[in-house]
């Protein structure tokens, strides 16, 4: 399924409907984190689980990911909430979906968040419930922790996968970024110093970070919203889960464990006999949905 963003290009989403009408059954859109995609096993993982209790899963390509780097002559960066309204309105003006829930992992999570907390009082208009797993609230204090040494592996990974994803970019779109200075580049916040921050009008990667980060906004959502997240997470600090005010928010619900690293959460077996498998925190989000749902469908009997 293709997303028009108009002069920004169009998004590709991997699309499960379920057998009966579009309109018989709620949608749950995902987005993924990081240089993920569509078919990054943990957004499977999620839509096989959210399919089996009666979803759509909508699984959402980020701009230039999973292989669509053509559909788009911008790059994609943690601040580009106006692409889940697009997604929102895609199901709903060509689908005539209205019961549309939303998803996000790390990077994924922070767009989400970011988007609901701008909507303000008119989330709910878009999204009936959201859920996130590890979500980034605050970008620079993450950029910093992957240059500690013991993130090397991570921060190596990263950067690579970005300098490739931008030689294949500028093929599409020559000029986009300047290669030769590219190929220099070693960490995360270099690369959005250089690449990222000015191509979106950033002044620098401290700035992009300042204001494309969810944290501040959290205060503002309105939507019933799960939060997931792991002290023992090597790439997000836990220090903003305790000081971004989410305990005076009663949409909120943190759902804060001593270990599960980053969007792993995996258990020996299932936690419970409903569990498809073994991923703890995808169960738990999908459970969220589905009472959420109930919750509603009570409410209106």
């Amino acid at each position: 399924m293709q997303i028009d963003l108009g002069a920004e290009g169009k998004l590709l989403a991997e699309v499960s409907w379920q057998p009966a009408g579009k309109q018989d059954h709620p949608a749950l859109i995902l987005f993924h984190g990081l240089e993920g995609s569509a078919r990054s096993h943990y957004l499977i993982g999620i839509s096989k689980k959210a399919f089996a209790r009666g979803f759509h899963t909508v699984r959402v390509n980020m701009r230039n990911c999973g292989g669509t780097e053509h559909l788009s002559p911008t790059l994609y960066c943690a601040a580009l909430s106006q692409d889940v309204l697009s997604v929102v309105r895609h199901l709903r003006d060509h689908h005539g979906i209205r019961d549309i829930y939303g998803m996000g992992v790390s990077l994924g999570a922070n767009i989400l968040l970011k988007f609901l907390g701008e909507q303000q009082n008119d989330g709910d208009r878009y999204l009936k419930a959201a859920a996130v797993i590890s979500p980034p609230l605050d970008l620079a204090l993450g950029a910093r922790l992957l240059m500690e040494p013991s993130n090397w592996m991570y921060q190596h990974h990263f950067v690579k996968s970005l300098i490739q994803r931008l030689r294949r970019k500028s093929s599409f779109f020559p000029g986009i970024a300047d290669i030769k200075r590219v190929e220099k580049i070693r960490t995360i916040w270099e690369f959005d110093d250089v690449v990222t921050a000015p191509h979106f009008g950033f002044a620098s990667a401290e700035d992009y970070y300042r204001k494309a980060s969810c944290g501040p906004l959290l205060r503002e959502i309105r939507v019933p919203t799960l939060l997931i997240h792991s002290e023992d997470d090597p790439l997000i600090p836990l220090d903003p889960f305790l000081t971004s005010g989410i305990e005076k928010n009663p949409h909120l619900l943190p759902l804060l464990t001593r270990h599960g690293g980053h969007a792993g959460f995996m258990g020996s077996k299932p936690a419970t006999d409903s569990d498809l498998d073994e991923y703890w925190a995808e169960c738990r989000a999908v459970d969220f949905f589905v009472a959420h749902r109930r919750s509603a469908a009570a409410k209106v009997l």
